[in-house]
């Protein structure tokens, strides 16, 4: 189990909250007004600029009074693990850019921390328009009931890399972890080999070393919406296929967990229900035509990326 320090006194905690971004100004504009207006007196903001360098990023960073970090090696878990060890709060809270935060946020994620166990805590991600809430998926919003999660649970291992647990747009961790060496997996995530379960793997390895994640539905944030169903499609075709490249990854990298990977994924074959889920709310739905497409390009894309690491080690 990762060292995690206990929390005497929550009030004197520092937080850093950190925010990456890739060429958004105006959504970075809004997100960092957000955080301006947080009802918490201790707390930094980082934008981590993943480009090339982006003069305006640069600006409106300096305009909110935040420190500005670029890095230009591509990949959302790799300007994730710069933000955090950047840091110099307690915390380290993850938003992103195209989300604003209630005035509430950071304080309520505080709040679950007085818990010496609790590595992470995650919070509600509510879609900013009505258009957006008719196309959402399962995992964005997990409704508006807390709960604590951890290896006595006994589908933690399901919750935890499948979107059970919560999303990038909102979630905290103790810097503490950072520091022992641990962080997001730089194979995983927008820009890198598997373009996405960044955070699910985080959620997975942790839980898996002892420690506990709370879910605080009061600690919100606003995600944007899409532009049209198409728009959605797309996207969730391309979760899917990420998806998939995931589930190969675990099988052949953890297999202790290999035979409850395969379980789970010939329910999610079978569209089989979670019972964690939500039914708060409708969830786009992904056809059965795009399932099998997304089983085909995501184990293609999981095969080639095995084979070329592969040459590169050789």
């Amino acid at each position: 189990m990762l060292g995690v320090p206990s929390l005497n006194d929550v009030a004197a905690l520092v937080a850093s909250i950190v925010v990456c971004t890739i060429g958004r100004p105006d959504m970075l504009r809004a997100c960092l007004a957000s955080l301006s207006d947080l009802d918490h007196e201790s707390y930094e903001v980082l934008v981590v600029d993943n480009t090339m360098g982006d003069t305006r990023s640069e600006e409106l960073a300096r305009e909110a009074g935040a420190r500005y970090l670029n890095v230009r090696s591509p990949g959302l878990s790799k300007a994730r693990n710069a933000g955090a060890r950047a840091a110099t709060g307690e915390l380290v809270a993850f938003i992103d850019d195209d989300a604003v935060a209630d005035p509430g946020w950071l304080a309520r994620h505080e709040d679950a921390f007085i818990d010496s166990t609790v590595a992470v805590t995650t919070g509600r991600v509510i879609p900013m328009d009505t258009e957006s809430l008719s196309l959402r998926t399962a995992t964005e919003d997990l409704g508006a009931s807390a709960f604590r999660l951890d290896r006595r649970d006994p589908h933690w291992f399901e919750r935890a890399n499948f979107g059970g647990v919560g999303i990038g747009a909102n979630m905290v961790f103790r810097r503490s972890l950072f520091e022992s060496g641990w962080g997001f997996s730089p194979q995983l995530g927008l820009g890198s080999a598997i373009p996405g379960g960044e955070e699910n793997h985080a959620f997975f390895t942790l839980l898996r070393d002892g420690h506990a994640i709370v879910y605080v539905p009061d600690a919100k944030v606003w995600h944007a919406g899409r532009d049209s169903a198409s728009v959605s499609q797309r996207r969730e075709q391309q979760r899917f296929e990420a998806g998939v490249s995931y589930m190969w990854m675990l099988l052949r990298e953890e297999p202790s967990f290999r035979l409850r990977t395969l379980r789970y994924m010939a329910g999610a074959a079978a569209g089989r229900r979670r019972p964690w889920r939500d039914d708060g709310g409708p969830a786009l739905q992904t056809p059965l035509v795009s399932r099998v497409r997304a089983l085909a390009a995501g184990t293609l894309g999981y095969a080639w990326r095995s084979a070329s690491r592969r040459r590169t080690s050789g």
